[in-house]
């Protein structure tokens, strides 16, 4: 894993380039300590420069890399994990390699040899920089679903691009303006969705795209190349199923432990993480890492005892982590300022990768079994419902929307000073992208949302950015490209049932991990935000939500935000009555959205 920076400036000098890329790149050195390099092409005002976290090829595989002839360049962010099948393929060609196995040599030959279209036969997690010096082109291009971040400015006679939202918000190019409909969507989704970040100028290039810039005409394009395509295959059983899902999980785990560095796994109570322990302890010795808290009931945040149960059955050597609430929050402003954006989710994972990363270099989690075995239950609201919700803007706003999602729209006007017409409402945002899914099955329909919408932009991010910070790399072995073409074709009565979400991982593991954890319900960590906001409500109501700032700032309506607040001090809620439809009430979750933008702002933009 890396950090990659570069800046395009038609009217800079190659030093004003060189005291660019030095600032973006030491904004996020933290992902990659080991060695940094550059380069700078004087001829058209343009650095790359990048930080490297090594992984694999620790001499050899240095940054950037040049091509034989020295008419390539490229920069890299991630692993590619079929690198040696791709190295062997290459190598049939007559490629001639001057690394062992670096993945960053087998990815400049795939670019050099097949174009973007090269691009598809990737597997892994990576964001690069290509640069063809002959042509004055830069290609830069993003997985399938978004594990490397990679954010770009792009106005009349600049382009920047960076790993982190931050390195180009604080390189003096950016307006630093906050971008409103981000944060509308942000306030209901509790993460802002792509291409657009929390600022108005700063873009995300989306999972499974790639972008072309031609200096010379300083001319940009952005194509996509990756696309879910669900196609139900009715011919195989569930006997078939099984034994075609255990077999490319198994190559899955098998190739995300392509590493010169020590290797760890997460391990919770959960059913990915015990999957992939339970698979990868047949060929090796693990390490294991697990996370509770002191002083809650065993039912709650605690899984412990499921985690040691596996840990145990396949004698794993076994990590506890075990803090306080205090604990919990100690690092907030660190992870506020590594996650970039605002973001009101959980936030346990920085505490794994903080204690993992003392000692490992790669971590492999769970990420994306929900989504690929679960969908999270969120389509049984709209199966059951008596009316066809993906058909009418009106029921699925009323119905669906405003139950299971934050911030209703129309709270949202009364908390935001900006009237504007012009925004898009998030329960719309929502509905348009539900209904542009070329699905007839509302599984399939939320299968497709999740796996290019909330998963990149939120849960993807945050695992990237947290492991970085703590120089660790999280892998994803359930979202291997074997494994996710694979659930693609599985009809959707039988990739998950009404009363167990995760029926078909469950059937397909039932005899590898544990019998006691196999039917284990999904807990997570919940209900310490409303502790933290119990603890310091003082400090919430009258300094981080100061009546001076809050004006001074012109984002909230502070009249409706005191209200908000003195609701939720007395009655730990706020209830929104005014609604002839449903009566919506805000707990602990919501406000604790409102802190996380807050402390964002007062990180990012007041200082």
């Amino acid at each position: 894993m890396c950090g990659i920076v570069g800046y395009y400036n038609s009217n800079s000098s190659s030093d004003e380039i060189n005291l660019i890329i030095d600032k973006m790149n030491k904004l996020q050195e933290h992902r990659g300590p080991n060695s940094s390099g550059k380069f700078i092409n004087s001829q058209r005002n343009f650095g790359l420069k990048m930080c490297r976290l090594s992984i694999l090829d620790l001499e050899l595989g240095v940054q950037p890399m040049h091509s034989r002839d020295e008419r390539y360049v490229i920069i890299f962010n991630g692993t590619i994990l079929n690198s040696p099948e791709l190295r062997h393929q290459l190598e049939n060609k007559n490629v001639k390699f001057f690394t062992k196995n670096s993945d960053t040599e087998v990815l400049l030959n795939i670019l050099i040899h097949y174009g973007t279209e090269g691009i598809s036969f990737l597997n892994g997690s990576f964001a690069f920089a290509f640069f063809d010096k002959k042509k004055q082109k830069l290609i830069c291009g993003r997985d399938r679903f978004g594990m490397s971040p990679l954010y770009f400015l792009h106005k009349s006679n600049k382009f920047l691009f960076a790993s982190e939202l931050k390195s180009i918000l604080k390189s003096g190019h950016s307006n630093k303006r906050l971008n409103k409909q981000s944060l509308y969507h942000y306030l209901s989704l509790m993460w802002c969705p792509g291409p657009e970040t929390i600022i108005e100028d700063i873009k995300k290039l989306q999972p499974g795209h790639f972008l072309e810039l031609d200096l010379i005409n300083n001319d940009l394009k952005i194509q996509k190349w990756h696309y879910i395509k669900i196609h139900s295959d009715n011919s195989k059983n569930l006997n078939e199923w099984k034994e075609s899902i255990l077999f490319a999980l198994k190559n899955s785990i098998n190739r995300s432990t392509l590493s010169d560095v020590p290797l760890a796994c997460g391990l919770s109570g959960g059913l990915d993480s015990q999957s992939i322990v339970g698979i990868l302890s047949k060929e090796k010795k693990l390490n294991t890492f697990s996370l509770a808290f002191e002083g809650h009931d065993k039912g709650c945040l605690n899984e412990l005892n499921e985690s040691r149960i596996v840990a145990n059955y396949f004698k794993t050597n076994h990590n506890e982590i075990v803090i306080n609430k205090e604990d919990y929050f100690k690092d907030l402003d660190k992870m506020i300022y590594h996650l970039d954006e605002p973001y009101g989710g959980g936030l346990p994972l920085w505490h794994v990768f903080k204690e993992a990363g003392k000692n490992f270099g790669v971590i492999l989690t769970g990420l994306g079994g929900d989504e690929l075995f679960g969908n999270y239950g969120r389509w049984t609201i709209l199966e059951k419902t008596y009316f066809n919700l993906t058909n009418n803007y009106y029921h699925f706003k009323t119905l669906f929307f405003d139950r299971k999602y934050f911030f209703k729209d129309s709270l949202k006007k009364k908390l935001l000073l900006d009237k504007n017409l012009d925004f898009e409402n998030t329960s719309q945002y929502m509905y348009d992208k539900l209904n542009n899914i070329n699905s007839k099955n509302i599984r399939d329909k939320i299968f497709n949302l999740d796996l290019t919408n909330q998963l990149p932009d939120e849960y993807c991010v945050m695992t990237n950015k947290f492991s970085l910070a703590n120089q660790i790399e999280a892998r994803a072995p359930f979202l291997d490209n074997e494994l996710t073409n694979l659930m693609q074709t599985v009809p959707y009565n039988l990739r998950t049932k009404k009363k167990d979400f995760k029926y078909l991982l469950r059937e397909t593991v039932s005899k590898i991990i544990p019998r006691e954890n196999l039917y284990n319900r999904k807990r997570g960590f919940v209900g310490l935000e409303s502790q933290a906001i119990n603890h310091n409500f003082k400090y919430i109501k009258n300094e981080l939500f100061n009546k001076d700032k809050i004006k001074k700032n012109q984002i909230f309506n502070y009249d409706f935000l005191l209200k908000f607040l003195e609701s939720y001090e007395k009655h730990g809620k706020y209830i929104d009555k005014n609604d002839v439809f449903i009566k919506k009430t805000y707990d602990h979750k919501s406000l604790w959205s409102l802190i996380m933008f807050q402390k964002w702002h007062d990180i990012f933009i007041s200082s």
